[in-house]
Protein backbone atom coordinates (compact mmCIF):
# COMPACT_ATOMS: atom_id res chain seq x y z
CA UNK A 1 0.00 0.00 0.00
CA UNK A 2 2.93 2.53 1.10
CA UNK A 3 4.44 1.58 -2.42
CA UNK A 4 1.50 2.83 -3.88
CA UNK A 5 1.00 5.86 -2.79
CA UNK A 6 4.79 6.73 -3.04
CA UNK A 7 4.51 5.85 -7.12
CA UNK A 8 1.37 8.41 -6.94
CA UNK A 9 3.07 11.00 -5.15
CA UNK A 10 5.96 10.85 -7.96
CA UNK A 11 3.46 10.49 -10.60
CA UNK A 12 1.83 13.69 -9.27
CA UNK A 13 5.37 15.35 -8.64
CA UNK A 14 6.18 14.67 -12.10
CA UNK A 15 3.27 16.15 -13.61
CA UNK A 16 3.78 19.01 -11.90
CA UNK A 17 6.87 19.45 -12.93
CA UNK A 18 6.47 18.47 -16.15
CA UNK A 19 3.72 21.63 -16.54
CA UNK A 20 6.26 23.95 -14.60
CA UNK A 21 8.95 23.30 -16.98
CA UNK A 22 6.25 23.64 -19.86
CA UNK A 23 4.93 27.02 -18.45
CA UNK A 24 8.97 28.31 -18.34
CA UNK A 25 9.59 27.38 -21.53
CA UNK A 26 6.91 29.22 -22.72
CA UNK A 27 7.78 32.11 -20.81
CA UNK A 28 11.17 32.06 -22.33
CA UNK A 29 10.05 31.50 -25.70
CA UNK A 30 7.70 34.76 -25.39
CA UNK A 31 10.72 35.96 -24.02
CA UNK A 32 12.94 34.99 -27.14
CA UNK A 33 10.16 36.50 -29.63
CA UNK A 34 10.72 39.98 -28.22
CA UNK A 35 12.42 42.62 -30.66
CA UNK A 36 15.36 44.07 -29.06
CA UNK A 37 17.32 46.80 -30.93
CA UNK A 38 18.07 50.20 -30.78
CA UNK A 39 17.20 53.31 -31.97
CA UNK A 40 19.87 55.86 -33.20
CA UNK A 41 18.99 59.26 -34.36
CA UNK A 42 21.59 61.81 -35.55
CA UNK A 43 22.68 65.64 -36.13
CA UNK A 44 23.17 67.44 -39.54
CA UNK A 45 27.19 67.23 -38.70
CA UNK A 46 26.95 63.34 -38.14
CA UNK A 47 27.28 62.93 -34.44
CA UNK A 48 24.29 60.99 -32.91
CA UNK A 49 21.28 63.13 -31.57
CA UNK A 50 19.84 60.41 -29.21
CA UNK A 51 19.96 56.43 -28.76
CA UNK A 52 16.87 54.76 -27.34
CA UNK A 53 16.61 51.03 -26.78
CA UNK A 54 13.39 49.85 -28.99
CA UNK A 55 11.42 46.57 -27.38
CA UNK A 56 9.15 45.51 -30.27
CA UNK A 57 9.84 48.53 -32.25
CA UNK A 58 8.54 50.85 -29.00
CA UNK A 59 11.07 53.27 -27.29
CA UNK A 60 11.62 52.28 -23.93
CA UNK A 61 13.97 52.96 -20.59
CA UNK A 62 16.05 56.14 -20.94
CA UNK A 63 16.94 58.17 -24.14
CA UNK A 64 20.05 59.52 -24.22
CA UNK A 65 20.99 62.66 -26.19
CA UNK A 66 24.11 64.03 -27.23
CA UNK A 67 26.18 67.15 -28.20
CA UNK A 68 27.61 67.90 -31.51
CA UNK A 69 30.90 66.29 -29.98
CA UNK A 70 29.20 62.77 -29.12
CA UNK A 71 29.18 63.28 -25.32
CA UNK A 72 25.70 62.55 -22.99
CA UNK A 73 23.84 65.90 -22.59
CA UNK A 74 21.07 64.24 -20.79
CA UNK A 75 18.01 61.44 -21.31
CA UNK A 76 14.24 61.37 -21.56
CA UNK A 77 12.48 58.18 -20.20
CA UNK A 78 10.02 56.06 -22.16
CA UNK A 79 7.40 53.87 -21.15
CA UNK A 80 5.62 52.14 -24.11
CA UNK A 81 7.66 54.47 -26.97
CA UNK A 82 5.85 57.33 -24.78
CA UNK A 83 7.92 59.95 -22.90
CA UNK A 84 6.85 59.50 -19.16
CA UNK A 85 9.14 59.95 -16.16
CA UNK A 86 12.03 62.32 -15.52
CA UNK A 87 14.41 63.51 -17.99
CA UNK A 88 17.91 65.63 -17.75
CA UNK A 89 19.32 68.19 -19.58
CA UNK A 90 22.92 69.18 -18.89
CA UNK A 91 24.78 72.01 -19.53
CA UNK A 92 27.41 71.12 -22.35
CA UNK A 93 30.59 73.17 -21.13
CA UNK A 94 29.84 71.96 -17.43
CA UNK A 95 28.30 68.84 -17.49
CA UNK A 96 26.11 70.29 -14.60
CA UNK A 97 22.30 69.67 -14.98
CA UNK A 98 20.66 72.40 -16.79
CA UNK A 99 16.83 71.01 -16.31
CA UNK A 100 15.37 68.14 -14.57
CA UNK A 101 11.74 67.70 -16.45
CA UNK A 102 8.88 65.52 -15.86
CA UNK A 103 6.73 63.81 -18.64
CA UNK A 104 3.52 62.59 -17.65
CA UNK A 105 1.72 60.15 -20.99
CA UNK A 106 3.87 62.05 -23.40
CA UNK A 107 3.10 65.62 -22.26
CA UNK A 108 5.51 67.68 -20.46
CA UNK A 109 3.21 67.73 -16.80
CA UNK A 110 5.04 67.77 -13.77
CA UNK A 111 8.06 69.26 -11.88
CA UNK A 112 10.45 71.38 -14.07
CA UNK A 113 13.90 72.68 -11.61
CA UNK A 114 16.61 74.69 -13.78
CA UNK A 115 19.79 75.42 -12.94
CA UNK A 116 21.94 78.17 -12.91
CA UNK A 117 25.51 77.25 -14.54
CA UNK A 118 27.39 77.41 -11.09
CA UNK A 119 24.90 74.41 -9.97
CA UNK A 120 22.51 76.09 -7.47
CA UNK A 121 18.81 75.74 -8.00
CA UNK A 122 17.28 78.92 -10.41
CA UNK A 123 13.63 78.15 -10.64
CA UNK A 124 11.67 75.24 -9.27
CA UNK A 125 8.32 74.78 -10.82
CA UNK A 126 4.94 72.72 -12.34
CA UNK A 127 4.55 72.52 -15.58
CA UNK A 128 0.94 72.14 -15.67
CA UNK A 129 0.29 74.96 -17.97
CA UNK A 130 -3.44 73.28 -18.05
CA UNK A 131 -4.33 74.28 -14.55
CA UNK A 132 -3.22 76.03 -11.68
CA UNK A 133 0.62 75.84 -10.60
CA UNK A 134 3.47 76.71 -8.37
CA UNK A 135 6.51 78.65 -9.48
CA UNK A 136 9.68 79.20 -6.99
CA UNK A 137 12.35 81.02 -7.98
CA UNK A 138 15.99 81.67 -6.58
CA UNK A 139 18.79 83.92 -6.45
CA UNK A 140 22.32 82.30 -8.17
CA UNK A 141 23.44 82.68 -4.22
CA UNK A 142 20.44 80.18 -3.60
CA UNK A 143 18.06 82.80 -1.07
CA UNK A 144 14.34 82.89 -2.59
CA UNK A 145 13.64 85.24 -5.01
CA UNK A 146 10.08 84.89 -5.57
CA UNK A 147 7.26 82.35 -4.93
CA UNK A 148 3.95 82.87 -6.81
CA UNK A 149 1.21 80.62 -8.81
CA UNK A 150 0.13 80.60 -12.21
CA UNK A 151 -3.33 79.71 -13.67
CA UNK A 152 -4.53 77.40 -16.63
CA UNK A 153 -2.13 79.25 -19.62
CA UNK A 154 1.01 79.57 -17.48
CA UNK A 155 -0.36 83.03 -16.84
CA UNK A 156 0.84 84.35 -13.23
CA UNK A 157 -2.40 85.24 -10.92
CA UNK A 158 -2.61 85.75 -6.97
CA UNK A 159 -0.33 86.50 -4.52
CA UNK A 160 3.14 86.80 -5.64
CA UNK A 161 6.12 87.72 -3.24
CA UNK A 162 9.34 88.96 -4.40
CA UNK A 163 12.62 88.69 -1.84
CA UNK A 164 16.25 90.08 -2.13
CA UNK A 165 19.62 88.13 -2.15
CA UNK A 166 19.26 88.37 1.54
CA UNK A 167 15.90 86.69 1.49
CA UNK A 168 14.57 89.76 2.90
CA UNK A 169 10.84 90.63 1.30
CA UNK A 170 10.69 93.63 -0.95
CA UNK A 171 7.31 93.81 -2.27
CA UNK A 172 4.06 91.57 -2.65
CA UNK A 173 2.16 91.72 -6.02
CA UNK A 174 -1.32 91.09 -6.99
CA UNK A 175 -1.42 89.33 -10.35
CA UNK A 176 -4.75 88.55 -12.51
CA UNK A 177 -4.50 87.01 -16.02
CA UNK A 178 -0.56 87.29 -15.89
CA UNK A 179 -0.70 91.01 -15.41
CA UNK A 180 -0.11 93.52 -12.15
CA UNK A 181 -3.69 94.56 -11.02
CA UNK A 182 -4.07 98.11 -10.64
Amino acid sequence: MKKIVYIILLLLTCCKTTGLVKEINTEITELKSEKIDTLTTYQENGAKNMEVLLINDKKEGNGYMYSVHNEIIGFKHFENDTLNGFGLSLYNDTKKPKYIFQYNQGKMNGTIISFYKNGSIERFRSSDIYSVSQKLKFHENGVIKSIGQTQKGGNAFGTWLFFNEKGILERTVEYENGEPKK
